[in-house]
């Protein structure tokens, strides 16, 4: 069965939530190293040469065959880079004294070379000769491969393939890898009912990319595929694709000084699908360093894109600051919207500057601006939108004047079929019309809008805009309405898009002065009057899924990353270059989608999945300054199973808690265990639980996700270097190298229980990629376990059914919680169905390891933690 991810990972619950990327490395020890404008090239770990003006061939010396073949070839695309003619005959001719493995070295660059001249035909003729006489399936293969990444173009640029088996020992190790990855990235078709598997086997084909250091650079990268950076992003892969793409730019500012101006602009797209903001204002910054001279139309790109990027973090002055550098007496039809990804008008960028503007001045500023851009005689849907841009800032001053304009342009769109203005237009005076105090005219525009957008535009609709415009609606009416529905499909839809609020009030001209806070007041506040618990349990238990993606640094990683990156790509596009023009309507594209598809399935939690829990369960979820205490009594009639308490404090040990969760422990007497839900409060809940109610049995559950765990004996298992586990070994343990450990090898026993019980190699109050584990094995050789590693090898075939860790895994008492939050999200995010914790191992035999499977071993110093409620 596959892993359960849980609704956190959307945006990523991160445990490696720091500014440091998973994928940071040390200076290459292995290729190209650029230093200052020149480089270096290195052979696992040995500076070979420096590029300097007066630099000529140089030959090899004393290195093994294998380092010698990756050595002329990375000179060769040196030469090749900088069309030194003379110096890839000095290559070739090196090659040609050899023997043996070194002749595909030579017809490699050889037809390389012939194709830089021009010469396609005698380049594809040296590659088909040497597939024709070797006999060696390995080499015959990857000439075979570097054939079809040349000469051969097709749908979507797939490749045909064939599948590697890549062995250090062998020689071309790293062109075997990134051929076998290719293959790999082209299985998927679009809506492949293995979807998920083959991202499994994307990600851990793609993994040694970064963990081995013989692959730290890909000979020949540019020549084999240089969009292989973009069909990775475009699988929803952006932080390998970013790790690829920084290897084509090295070789550019190696070979030419810096690297290639289109290079630098999908960097900088990349970045912004990985959510590196910081990094691609770096990249745009860079682009226009070495722009210096171009055309206007082409600094302007930048300068739009650099206002939308810094409007979007939030650093409205910097926008208007970058948009006031903007040539708008050389605007050019070809820059794209950067939130729509479509032709960008003069108007439209005079529209998208207001906003900044307004963020800034204030409305008043804005208006007089938008006031200014003067209509052409034939009007176009372009030219409507600042219009409508002026109705949504006369709001607040003048709802009266707004609707009037608005009706305008509500009937202008419907006649021309401009069916996005005419959506926009509709919602907007769906809320002007609660200004207005027409509520019933409001609750008639919101409901028109559903209907407007037709397939072709769908991605524009806004549903927790119009949802929310019926709960002002209604509330602010006084009159009781059937609202309930539209809550929680507004905050359902809000759950996935709040990190794009801002993008709404540009993209939707969402209103002012309607805030989402003042949404949940209003929200709450029905629900409550209403007696409606379900939603009212159910619009908290979101809201704090927002709160906790909110305060996430970073974005995530490995397989987690596709749903956001899926998010980024609806909401961002329009940062694309050129360049990725042909891959959105690409199966990769498509395959993105199905993925992020499955893994939303999977990942979203029904709040009434509650009900059919078995165990008294405890929910306390902050909402600002206060508590709701939400308990569920499988006791009682369905209609009374569910009770809320609002708590004013911000303890969650206050005395109305504490006597709130004994009365249901009173109520429960026959149930030996009562569960609570596992977020920060309820973990100090829990502590005081324990002082005051010893002989109870606490365990907590991570999430609401129906419980689909078999109850199958679980058999035990460890890493077999520390010494402590080694001390266990016959005692009912089965010791497993570092490998089926850390998940990069597949153990068939699919019911096990990991046991941790060693320190960590660092002490560190967050888990991050410094995180590790260390030890010397019988061998005296040190071996690791890396988070980092282990991050990108758990999943589904390799995740244990339950982890058992102590104190010495963190270094940290359960009493500090946040490091254990995290630890405990990971291995649920992953796919672990149980977790305890214990502060240490208790003398061990046969016996007591088997009662560590049981949550009467936890009781009283220990922890569990169910993946689902019980």
């Amino acid at each position: 069965m596959k892993s359960r991810l849980s609704l956190s990972i959307f945006f990523s619950f991160i445990i490696l939530g720091s500014l440091t990327s998973i994928y940071a490395q040390n200076q290459r020890i292995h290729g190209w190293v650029v230093s200052g404008n020149q480089g270096k090239l290195y052979i696992q770990g040995k500076e070979q040469l420096t590029i300097r003006d007066d630099f000529r061939f140089k030959s090899p010396e004393n290195l093994a065959t294998n380092q010698e073949i990756d050595y002329y070839l990375m000179l060769g695309e040196y030469f090749l880079k900088t069309k030194d003619k003379e110096g890839i005959g000095r290559v070739l001719y090196d090659l040609r004294t050899k023997r043996g493995e070194y002749s595909f070295a030579d017809f490699l660059l050889t037809s390389l070379w012939k194709q830089s001249q021009g010469d396609e035909v005698q380049a594809i003729k040296m590659l088909d000769t040497y597939i024709q006489k070797e006999p060696n399936t390995y080499l015959r293969n990857l000439a075979k491969n570097m054939r079809t990444n040349l000469f051969q173009s097709g749908e979507d640029e797939k490749k045909t393939m064939v599948r590697m088996d890549c062995q250090k020992s062998r020689p071309y190790y790293s062109l075997c890898r990134v051929f076998r990855l290719q293959y790999y990235i082209d299985l998927p078709t679009g809506k492949d009912k293995d979807m998920h598997k083959h991202f499994v086997n994307i990600m851990r084909v793609s993994s040694p990319f970064f963990e081995d250091g013989n692959l730290e650079w890909i000979p020949l990268l540019d020549r084999i595929d240089e969009d292989l950076p973009a069909k990775l992003a475009f699988l929803g892969f952006t932080r390998e694709g970013i790790h690829f793409q920084k290897m084509i730019m090295d070789l550019e500012r190696i070979t030419e000084g810096n690297a290639n101006e289109n290079s630098i602009e999908r960097m900088a797209f990349f970045q912004i699908l990985s959510g590196d903001m910081v990094g691609a204002e770096e990249s745009y910054l860079q682009f226009l360093k070495s722009a210096r001279g171009k055309k206007t139309s082409i600094l302007n790109r930048i300068y739009v894109k650099l206002g939308a990027l810094s409007y979007f973090q939030k650093d409205y002055k910097k926008s208007l600051d970058y948009y006031l550098k903007l040539d708008l007496n050389n605007w050019s039809s070809d820059i794209n919207h950067p939130f729509l990804n479509e032709p960008m008008t003069l108007a439209e960028v005079k529209d998208l500057i207001s906003v900044s503007l307004y963020k800034v001045n204030g409305a008043e500023s804005a208006l007089k601006a938008l006031q200014k851009i003067k209509d052409p005689e034939k009007l176009t849907e372009a030219d409507i939108w600042p219009k409508l841009r002026i109705s949504q800032m006369l709001m607040d001053q003048n709802p009266e004047l707004s609707s009037r304009m608005t009706d305008e342009i509500i009937y202008m769109a419907q006649e021309k079929k401009w069916r996005r203005l005419e959506y926009a237009a509709t919602i907007l005076q769906g809320y002007n019309q609660i200004y207005r105090k027409e509520y019933r005219k409001s609750t008639i525009e919101f409901t028109k809008s559903r209907g407007i957008l037709d397939e072709e535009n769908s991605f524009f609709a806004a549903e927790f805009l119009r949802n929310f415009g019926f709960i002002f609606a209604h509330t602010a009416s006084g009159k009781k309405g059937p609202v309930n529905g539209n809550i929680r499909d507004g905050v359902s839809d809000y759950l996935l898009n709040h990190s794009y609020e801002d993008v709404y009030y540009i993209r939707n001209y969402r209103p002012l002065a309607f805030s989402t806070d003042l949404f949940f007041e209003y929200a709450l506040s029905h629900l409550r009057d209403d007696n409606d618990v379900w939603g009212l349990f159910d619009t908290l238990f979101k809201w704090n899924a927002v709160k906790t993606q909110r305060n996430l640094k970073g974005s995530p990683h490995s397989l987690f990353q596709i749903p956001y990156v899926n998010q980024q790509f609806k909401f961002l596009s329009g940062f694309g270059t050129a360049r990725e023009s042909k891959f959105f309507d690409s199966t990769y594209a498509e395959s993105r989608e199905t993925e992020n598809s499955i893994q939303r399935k999977t990942e979203e939690e029904n709040t009434r999945s509650l009900e059919s829990v078995k165990l008294p369960t405890v929910f306390l979820l902050p909402y600002k300054e206060e508590f709701y205490l939400f308990t569920f009594n499988p006791k009682e009639s369905k209609r009374n199973q569910l009770n809320w308490k609002l708590v004013r404090s911000q303890r969650p040990d206050a005395s109305d808690i504490l006597d709130t969760v004994k009365e249901l422990v009173l109520a429960n007497k026959e149930h030996e265990k009562i569960q609570i839900y596992l977020n920060e409060p309820g973990m100090g809940l829990s502590r005081s639980l324990k002082k005051e109610m010893k002989e109870q049995s606490l365990v907590f559950f991570f999430s609401l996700y129906p419980n689909t765990d078999t109850q199958k004996p679980l058999n035990l298992y460890s890493w077999k270097c520390p010494t402590n586990m080694r001390s266990m070994d016959g005692k009912g343990i089965s010791l497993v190298d570092t490998a089926y450990f850390e998940g990069s090898r597949i153990l068939k026993d699919k019911d096990r229980l990991h046991l941790w019980d060693f320190p960590a190699s660092n002490n560190v109050s967050t888990l991050g990629p410094v995180l590790s584990w260390s030890c010397r094995g019988e061998t005296g050789v040190t071996e690791e376990i890396s988070l980092l590693k282990l991050f990108r090898r758990i999943d589904y075939r390799t995740v244990p059914k339950m982890i058992v860790y102590t104190e010495r895994v963190l270094g940290k008492s359960w009493s500090d919680p946040g490091l254990h939050h995290q630890w405990l999200h990971f291995w649920f995010r992953s796919g672990t169905k149980k977790i305890g914790y214990l502060p240490s191992l208790p003398t061990m035999d046969p016996t007591s390891f088997q009662s560590l499977t049981e949550p009467t071993a936890y009781k009283e110093d220990g922890i569990w933690v169910y993946a689902t409620a019980q």
